[in-house]
């Protein structure tokens, strides 16, 4: 073979194997070893594994400008990382993460069977942070409830805002869980030693906190998560927008329309539709309560009429103007009453307060959209 011909097939292979590297670097891998009582019942690693990564991705598919690693399962390999397995390269691709930095995340669990109880000891590894213990039991013995656990608890310290917005997602449309218990754990998250250029996430989780703080009744403590998520210099500029749509929202409740208009403003400097189609939406239904708390009845339905052109299906927009209708003609507001819905509504944005939750403007009372 000439080598010009070994030259080029030596280039082609190190540049598939330095796409590998790069490829698991954007990764978590999860490996999960079981004692053999547990894998006589039936239950494989590889299935342990799967299990896991099933509710990180269930997590992760949440839409979000915050980035978050793809979960992957370590026993199952790559294209290129089985090529490069007979052909003893494996290390090669370990040396170019470590060459240039790009050392992917890695949950290492092992079961352990103790005769009274279940226990997955976990070890998380990830770069410029020292090793993470997280201990898991279950007295019942169920190991697929355990692993189910184990993933949402670990991945929280992995992705602490992507987990925190799911749980937040399934706080507002499951009025039995527990806010408190929500917000204790989010707040638990902000306390703990994030390290360098952590500012995008932080400011991100902040703002979480706000919504879950408001969903809790605590305005007070809302507006002061948003001023905080705010304060980051690192915050990304589109996630700015949310703070100051949300900001204007806390305004309203407080009774401050001045403020609530100049965040709305700051909010609508920002366009958002190509990220967000139905962004726009709420742009107006925000002027749209800002008019209502001032008593302009026929502006704040304009508004809310204009929402709807951006997004037909917006459930908040066809409520309000559902409720001015109902005043208009003469009757009572009821919050509680919700206009019939034919077909089906636009999805809810959890981390926006106007998407989340239904404002009465004349008393400034806050519950759920849905």
């Amino acid at each position: 073979m000439e080598l010009a011909t070994i030259g080029l097939l030596s280039a082609i292979v190190f540049g598939l194997i330095a796409g590998d590297a790069v490829i698991s670097a954007n990764t978590m891998a999860v490996g999960i070893g079981l004692p053999p009582a547990v894998q006589q019942s039936g239950l494989t690693r590889q299935s342990a594994e799967e299990i896991f990564i099933t509710e990180l991705s269930r997590i992760a598919a949440i839409p979000s400008g915050v980035p978050v690693p793809v979960p992957r399962v370590s026993s199952r390999r790559t294209v290129i990382g089985a090529l490069a397995e007979p052909l003893k390269l494996t290390d090669v691709t370990a040396a170019l993460q470590d060459l240039f930095g790009l050392e992917p995340i890695r949950v290492s669990a092992t079961m352990i069977d103790r005769g009274n109880e279940l226990v997955l000891e976990t070890i998380v590894a990830q770069e410029g942070r020292p090793l993470q213990r997280l201990s898991f039991t279950r007295s019942d013995k169920d190991a697929v409830a355990l692993i189910r656990h184990a993933a949402v608890t670990t991945f929280a310290e992995i992705a602490p805002f992507r987990v925190t917005l799911a749980q937040l997602r399934d706080v507002l449309l499951d009025p039995s869980i527990d806010v408190g218990l929500v917000r204790t754990q989010a707040e638990r998250l902000l306390d703990r030693d994030w390290g360098a250029n952590t500012d995008i996430e932080r400011s991100a989780l902040h703002s979480l906190v706000s919504v879950l703080a408001l969903l809790h009744g605590d305005v007070p403590a809302a507006r002061d998560q948003i001023a905080r998520a705010d304060a980051f210099e690192g915050a990304l500029p589109t996630a700015r927008t949310f703070y100051a749509l949300n900001g204007s929202f806390v305004a309203v409740i407080q009774g401050d329309l001045g403020l609530a208009e100049r965040e709305l403003n700051r909010a609508a400097q920002v366009p958002m539709q190509q990220l967000i189609p139905t962004f726009p939406a709420y742009i107006e239904i925000q002027r749209g309560l800002i008019h209502w708390a001032g008593g302009k009845l026929d502006e704040a339905d304009a508004a809310f009429e204009r929402a709807l052109g951006y997004d037909a299906r917006n459930r908040v927009a066809l409520v309000y103007r559902h409720w001015i209708a109902r005043l208009r003609q003469g009757a009572a507001l009821d919050v509680s009453d919700r206009p019939p819905v034919v077909t089906s509504v636009s999805a809810q944005i959890p981390g926006l307060m106007v998407s989340a939750f239904l404002l009465d403007p004349r008393d400034q009372s806050v519950m759920r959209a849905r």
